[in-house]
């Protein structure tokens, strides 16, 4: 990230009481301001190629560390977790920010969050983008794991979500703490085919990770970038980054969909879906009939043949195609 824009991070306690460290730009002219969500397990510096990007071309940008990571509190309680609280701690960013045209862009856990952004408050955005992970309904109430991973092998040919048993466990923050190289390695892997072992099966990542290997390092993620991740996660710690996924094993979020009309539970403003052909995750198959399914104000899916991190695999043809989109919403709606 350019060094300049350091020194233009703020904090803010939200409504609930919890700080948020985030990154304010100001849009020029009648330019929309662009809310940048991340996801587990970094900061709003995974974001760095876009908010160079479209800083320089006069899009606002609002990109804050989200809960449990960087200079945001972070909370042990996985029911601090809660998806439509988070929400709010969003808006109130971005009320205090005064910003009325905001495009929200998320990736990973933050796609989730900016679904609920969309079911509950569509009329405070022009548009949304989804990054890699599609736009979802919650189940309730959500199913144990061991369930999960026996209905994706019926339906896929084998599990995809066998890393969280580990990331459930107790001893998992410890474990990756004490191997910090060994996790960042997995989690931003250099070929994405490592997922479908060390992530999509159970007991993988645990045994890597205890072991203290490394894989390949990614060709994406530079050195100040890798610096930053080891800095961010010793400095904080894993327990509150975990409690993404703890509060849902745990049913924090089981019941957000009971106050959610269905008719909001379709995307109704204008999105993009970055599709990633090698997520081994969030599959492509099943991540794109999502966004068909519930886009009804308009989508503009693009397709990537790498991994999970298309922002940082591909930043050149992703910020051009997500700055055409929004060129074509913003016309859409004058």
């Amino acid at each position: 990230m350019n060094e300049s824009l350091m020194s233009e991070y703020k904090d803010i306690v939200t409504s609930r009481g919890l700080t948020y460290h985030y990154l304010s730009l100001p849009p020029v002219g009648d330019k929309p301001t662009l809310l940048f969500v991340h996801g587990f397990p970094s900061t709003s510096y995974d974001w760095y190629h876009q908010i160079n990007y479209f800083s320089e071309r006069g899009f606002g940008v609002v990109a804050p560390d989200m809960l449990g990571y960087g200079g945001t509190s972070k909370p042990t309680d996985a029911s601090f977790f809660l998806r439509t609280a988070i929400a709010q701690d969003l808006l109130d960013i971005l009320d205090a920010e005064k910003v009325q045209k905001v495009i929200a862009i998320g990736h990973d856990w933050g796609s989730p969050m900016i679904a609920v952004l969309s079911m509950k408050h569509s009329d405070r955005f022009l548009g949304f983008a989804w990054v890699v992970s599609t736009y979802d309904i919650i189940p309730s109430p959500f199913p144990p794991i061991d369930v999960l991973l026996e209905v994706q092998t019926k339906t896929y040919g084998r599990p995809l979500m066998g890393y969280w048993k580990f990331f459930d466990q107790e001893s998992a923050p410890s474990t990756i703490e004490k191997n910090l190289e060994s996790f960042i390695s997995v989690l931003y892997p250099n070929d994405p085919d490592d997922w479908l072992t060390l992530i999509n099966k159970p007991g993988e990542i645990q045994a890597f990770i205890e072991s203290g290997k490394t894989a390949k390092r990614a060709s994406y993620l530079t050195d100040e970038h890798h610096s930053h991740l080891l800095k961010s996660l010793r400095t904080g710690g894993l327990t509150s980054p975990l409690n993404w996924y703890r509060s849902m094993i745990k049913g924090v979020n089981s019941h957000i969909m009971d106050e959610i009309p269905e008719e909001n539970q379709f995307i109704r403003k204008p999105a993009f879906f970055a599709a990633a052909r090698k997520d081994h995750v969030c599959i492509h198959e099943y991540a794109v009939s999502q966004m068909e399914k519930y886009a009804r104000g308009g989508l503009k899916m693009v397709e990537f043949p790498g991994g999970h991190w298309v922002q940082l695999e591909e930043p050149e043809t992703f910020n051009k195609e997500l700055e055409g989109w929004i060129r074509d919403t913003l016309q859409q709606s004058c």
